[in-house]
């Protein structure tokens, strides 16, 4: 089969920064945390009680979209996705009107679910509370009036926000894309494994231009409470500015995060026929399961090294020529150990490039953190610097490569390696380069 060479076009974001790709740059090299306490929900109760948010309201997220019935269906996590298309489309002068339509695909990453939006936890409060009854002074709970009250009083549009597939459905209307249509739903590794297939789908010949990247958002009582049930969220209220700690030997756990990232990606032939720019070429795709735990990687960390050795070997390059690692790098104790056992392992104990994590900055975005990470990877070839991993320090003996610590670098950089491990055991490496003069 003739493989292809995919390039990247278009880029867009939504990030605790702001609206925009300018906003996201400036912002991962300013060394500063997007951390801020949260008051969209009362946290009082939780042991959590900040986040990095994307500082504007559903409402406000309404401005930026130009379809403004659409939005009526449109989770928080779909509203940053369709902004973010809007911009990489953009961006990428892609004229979506001269396009075959189904030769033009959709492919995004995402988790979070519409029906757990704040506005939806809040009415789900009342409908218990509301079916609750009160005789002789003894109070019972109806199960059936739940049923009831929830037909009453959740509008009849809502469920369709909770379809995961609803996000990729809205870009795919909004731009006229009638060719491949794939939702990726696979925990934090949602948005890489979205690109990376998208990859496979242009390369391959299946489409010749696809949208992809991933958006989530679970800044809500649901997401706070999920993971801090499951014990991997910082709870370092004192000094939530600087908690997030990727690789620093005080690290107590992620940061939540929210926001977007979408790319236009198309075959190199079809974006220099029209005079687009290529951004950066990819090159290369890993993808593996751990098929150990749901939540803890092996200690040999083999899924994470067999997807960086994918990557390499699909790109035909040899560890050697990489120059920047975005690590996954989410600040729990045992993902940083095992990813520097890892990177250790693929690269060689004397010939590791710097690493990074840019969730130092922004959080962990879950289903989303692929596409943004990726969107720094694409910044960083562009502008020739290595964003930093902030609020390192103390090392941790195990945790023993060069994480760029608290300052952005310039740097020669013509090959970086991105890398994404999710909840299932779940992997996923993406390699990309400068793009083809």
């Amino acid at each position: 089969m003739n493989m292809r060479r995919v390039v990247i076009s278009g880029t867009g974001a939504v990030t605790p920064y702001g609206n925009g790709i300018p906003a996201y740059w400036k912002g991962i090299l300013s060394g500063h945390g997007a951390a801020t306490p949260i008051t969209s929900f009362d946290v009082t109760s939780l042991p959590t009680h900040f986040a990095a948010q994307v500082p504007f309201s559903d409402r406000e997220l309404e401005e930026f979209i130009e379809n403004k019935k659409a939005t009526k269906t449109m989770s928080r996590a779909a509203r940053f996705a369709a902004i973010a298309a809007n911009e990489a489309v953009r961006q990428g002068n892609l004229d979506t009107h001269a396009l075959d339509p189904w030769r033009f695909g959709t492919c995004v990453g995402t988790g979070g679910l519409g029906f757990f939006d704040v506005e939806y936890s809040d009415k789900l409060l009342e409908i218990f509370l509301r079916s609750v009854r009160v005789e002789d002074g003894k109070a019972t709970f109806d199960a059936g009036q739940v049923r009831r009250n929830t037909l009453d009083m959740v509008h009849p549009l809502t469920p369709l926000k909770a379809l995961q597939n609803i996000l990729t459905a809205h870009i795919a209307i909004q731009f006229n894309a009638r060719g491949v249509c794939q939702t990726v739903t696979t925990a934090c590794t949602s948005a890489a494994q979205a690109v990376g297939e998208a990859y496979r789908i242009v390369r391959t010949g299946a489409a010749d231009v696809v949208i992809t990247g991933g958006s989530d958002s679970m800044v809500n009582p649901n997401g706070v409470v999920a993971f801090s049930a499951i014990g991997v969220i910082s709870k370092n209220n004192d000094e939530y500015r600087t908690a997030s700690r990727p690789f620093d030997n005080r690290r107590d756990g992620f940061m939540i995060g929210e926001g977007a990232a979408m790319f236009v990606i198309e075959t190199l032939e079809h974006c220099l026929a029209r005079g687009a720019v290529p951004l950066a070429e990819i090159i290369g795709y890993g993808s593996t399961c751990d098929a150990y735990r749901l939540t803890d990687p092996p200690p040999d960390g083999r899924g994470c090294i067999e997807a960086m050795r994918l990557a390499l070997r699909d790109a035909e390059i040899d560890a050697t020529e990489v120059d920047y690692i975005n690590a996954h790098g989410t600040g729990t104790r045992m993902n940083d150990k095992t990813e520097t056992m890892a990177i250790h392992t693929v690269f060689g104990n004397n010939a590791v490039p710097p690493v990074s994590s840019t969730k130092s900055m922004i959080g962990h975005l879950v289903a989303a953190a692929g596409a943004v990470e990726l969107a720094a990877c694409v910044l960083a070839l562009q502008h020739q610097i290595m964003p930093p991993t902030i609020n390192y320090r103390e090392p941790d003996p195990d945790c023993d490569l060069d994480y760029v610590p608290n300052e952005a670098r310039k740097a020669h950089l013509e090959t970086v390696l991105t890398n994404s491990f999710g909840f299932g055991g779940q992997n996923a490496t993406i390699v990309i380069r400068k793009p083809p003069l």
